[in-house]
């Protein structure tokens, strides 16, 4: 016995082809230049953040005013220092635009609920400017440790390993949930409908 038709479904079983909801990709540009200007005026707090980690490990840190874009200095080991400009791509902001890319223009468009879509871009949006502290952090640890080259070896190597190790999962669970909501929906509205 074969099962009743959706009303979305050609008469082969193939889905048909949805259409793009652009309100939603408006919405979530909107969300995510809103998001951009805040995480420009946080540039200040991560470097704070970092500073207060660091000097928790008795690194000394020195945060100089009236410097653009923010840095810090770290005093190394060996009475150097080195000093950390939180440019664009080592705040994680970098990765973040563009994961929000990714995100606005790949999940938004799809059918679902806009208050889901959004808070899955804001949720990737804080998760990138952890791991951004993690990264910053460690890479400022092993420059204290080991010095400048291997500080710009780790910030190298790191920054493209763990900008992907953060953006694809958060990426695909944020698209993922918003497709299983919106076969929920679905299935309850056929429920609804067949009943």
């Amino acid at each position: 016995m074969r099962s009743p038709q959706t009303h979305n479904q050609q008469s082969w079983g193939l889905p048909q082809r949805e259409e793009p909801k652009f309100l939603h990709v408006i919405v979530g540009v909107g969300v995510a230049i809103f998001s951009y200007l805040l995480f420009q005026s946080l540039q200040p707090f991560l470097a704070d953040a970092t500073a207060q980690l660091l000097s928790l490990g008795r690194i000394v840190v020195e945060k100089p005013l009236g410097f653009e874009p923010t840095s810090l200095v770290v005093k190394l080991t060996n009475g150097q220092t080195l000093s950390l400009a939180l440019t664009w791509h080592r705040s994680g902001l970098f990765s973040i635009i563009i994961f929000w890319l990714l995100f606005v223009f790949l999940a938004f468009p799809l059918k679902g609920p806009l208050w889901l879509k959004i808070a899955w871009l804001e949720f990737g949006s804080i998760v990138g400017l952890a791991w951004s502290f993690i990264r910053l952090s460690t890479a400022a640890l092993v420059a204290y440790h080991f010095g400048a080259g291997a500080f710009a070896l780790m910030e190298f190597v790191t920054s493209p390993v763990v900008d992907f190790l953060w953006v694809i999962p958060v990426w695909s669970l944020g698209l993922s949930s918003v497709v299983s909501a919106k076969r929920k929906a679905l299935h309850k509205k056929e429920g609804e409908f067949w009943c």
